[in-house]
């Protein structure tokens, strides 16, 4: 049977490309996550530091356990025992040579929104590795950058909060942003992208099949 969605999905993501190169960003259209892992792999010298953030989409392609098989140097917060020593080699992660990473949403005319609870994910995004690999599949793409905005904090948080399990925010509490001043407030930061300064530092795979939240 044929696969409408994944048929608009690359119609629009052809669009999309040439809205994001516009923005300096770098675009790469994958069918699916593991022509993504495949790509990535081949884009990351294997001689070169690799940090992450949190991302459901970035751990479910498998490129975290391919690097490590080939014995790439990992800068894995996951790997540490204290909280103090995870603040450390989140901080670490900033400095290194490529940085992994999903999109919350993106624009109609490609631009980047992201919120972040400890701002490390959004950080690196930002300024700090050479270069950012970014998972997103073409569900994420929504309309205008207010649209996008107002589906990442209604939707995606809240399924972030229940995925941490963060039990004293309106997004479990009410299933919905609640705008919260909590401590346990998962959109402390919240990042527009709209270009990137250095031409093809973002590198942004745009997947055809729903994965992530």
């Amino acid at each position: 049977m044929k696969n409408y969605v994944k048929d608009r999905y690359e119609l629009a993501a052809q669009t999309l490309s040439k809205k994001l190169e516009r923005r300096n960003f770098e675009v790469i259209i994958c069918q699916d996550l593991e022509a993504a892992k495949k790509s990535a792999l081949r884009m990351i010298a294997s001689d070169k530091t690799v940090g992450f953030g949190g991302s459901i989409t970035v751990e479910k392609s498998g490129l975290i356990e391919a690097l490590y098989q080939r014995g790439q140097q990992m800068i894995d917060r996951e790997k540490t025992e204290t909280p103090e020593e995870r603040h450390r080699v989140m901080k670490q992660a900033l400095t290194a040579d490529y940085f992994l990473t999903s999109i919350n949403g993106i624009s109609e005319d490609g631009q980047l929104v992201n919120v972040d609870s400890v701002g490390n994910r959004v950080a690196a995004l930002t300024y700090g590795p050479d270069k950012v690999l970014a998972f997103v599949s073409m569900r994420k793409v929504y309309g205008d950058v207010e649209t996008t905005l107002e589906m990442v904090r209604k939707n995606t948080a809240p399924l972030n909060a229940h995925r941490l399990g963060l039990e004293k925010t309106p997004c479990i509490k009410k299933g919905n942003c609640g705008d919260c001043l909590q401590p346990e407030c998962i959109c402390n930061t919240i990042v527009i992208t709209r270009r990137s300064m250095v031409k093809n530092r973002l590198a942004i795979f745009l997947l055809l099949e729903d994965v992530g939240l």
